[in-house]
């Protein structure tokens, strides 16, 4: 649907809108129908989806915005489908073929074996046709220009790495790899023939941190295996603790309008509590938080040392979200001169501070927007 044909629906709260996204749209096009659909000109997203991409993308509205630095920096899952035996130079089916090898005799076998080497702590070099910016200029639009684009390569984790059988898809139907006309299944390969060519259609999970380039992964496993390879279908189906089974179609956003008059939007509260593990304050405590004065937590959540810092959405007992907090086990001096928390460190266990780094609702504000 055209933006133009969507229905333009009344300001909406402030929240956090999960959208699945259509193929053939860039994420900037999904977000001027989303600012359209929800009545509000300050909506943002998290993590680009490239045109031919599909799937989870988060946007965010009025000052649920703040959100987004978080959520982009979240672990991601993706379905991919790699197609062996040619190369592109985007990396994916959007770009110029650079090398048709054909993958001729290559097994599930091996390229199972070739898996093994992208799972875990990896250094990988980020597809050229990339929103990166090298000297101030986007990478894709040197590259467009045919300039040498020359990035780093840099540490990115991908937990899961396998092959699937079958390309799963909402509405409880599956996209099966399929074939050739004169070609084969062999479960989670199929061989097609291309001009002559064989080539070899695989699905993976891939499961991962942010920054890394499912595109590069696919680029990177072709030329292991000496026949060269790109993406040719994406679909993104989790960021965070966000996945699939929450997200909206534009579509039914159009109908939530028509219905409504506006959208339905994941309340700021429900977005903190959905994205940060909770924490309980009393009373006196959250006062304080509003006030953007530390407070002392004499019965911490168990941390380990390496989540130092980690953040929480601190609320009240029976009451929304105060604030964003980050604990930190070091003392520090602005704690709220109304903290009447015990200062004495129980047994076996260290009290800590929590410091608000996004105070919700500041003491005095009648602007909740």
């Amino acid at each position: 649907m055209k933006e133009f044909e969507l229905p333009r629906g009344e300001a909406c709260e402030p929240g956090i809108i999960v959208i699945d996204k259509p193929r053939g749209l860039t994420s900037n096009q999904v977000l001027s129908r989303v600012r359209r659909l929800a009545g509000q000109k300050r909506v943002g997203y998290a993590g680009t989806l490239d045109p031919m991409a599909t799937g989870l993308l988060i946007f965010a509205v009025g000052k649920a915005t703040k959100l987004l630095q978080y959520l982009t920096a979240h672990d991601k899952a993706y379905l991919a489908r790699v197609r062996f035996g040619m190369a592109t130079d985007t990396d994916d089916a959007e770009g110029a073929v650079t090398s048709a090898l054909g993958a001729e005799g290559l097994t599930i076998e091996r390229v199972e074996s070739a898996l093994a080497a992208y799972r875990g702590e990896i250094q990988q070099v980020p597809s050229t046709y990339s929103a990166i910016k090298v000297d101030g200029k986007r990478a894709y639009d040197l590259a467009r220009r045919g300039e040498e684009v020359d990035l780093k390569a840099r540490t990115v984790t991908i937990s899961k790495l396998e092959l699937l059988p079958f390309w799963p898809v909402p509405n409880g139907k599956n996209l099966p790899t399929g074939t050739g006309q004169n070609g084969k299944n062999e479960g989670s390969v199929a061989q097609r023939s291309t001009d002559s060519q064989v080539t070899l259609d695989v699905d993976l999970l891939v499961e991962c941190s942010a920054g890394t380039y499912v595109r590069a992964l696919a680029r990177d496993l072709g030329r292991d295996l000496g026949c060269g390879a790109h993406l040719t279908a994406l679909r993104r189906i989790r960021v965070g603790d966000y996945a699939l089974d929450s997200a909206k179609t534009l579509d039914d956003l159009a109908a939530e309008v028509e219905k409504n008059g506006k959208i339905q939007v994941k309340t700021l509260d429900e977005a903190l509590l959905s994205t940060f593990p909770p924490l309980e304050v009393d009373e006196t405590q959250a006062r304080a938080l509003s006030f953007g004065q530390s407070i002392r937590i004499s019965n911490p959540p168990q941390i380990t040392d390496n989540e130092r810092g980690q953040r929480f959405a601190a609320h009240a007992p029976l009451g929304s979200v105060v604030a964003l907090v980050e604990m930190a086990t070091n003392s520090v001096d602005d704690l709220g001169e109304e903290d009447t928390t015990p200062k004495s460190k129980p047994a076996n266990q260290e009290a800590k501070t929590a410091k608000p780094v996004w105070v919700l609702h500041p003491h005095g504000s009648q602007n909740h927007e």
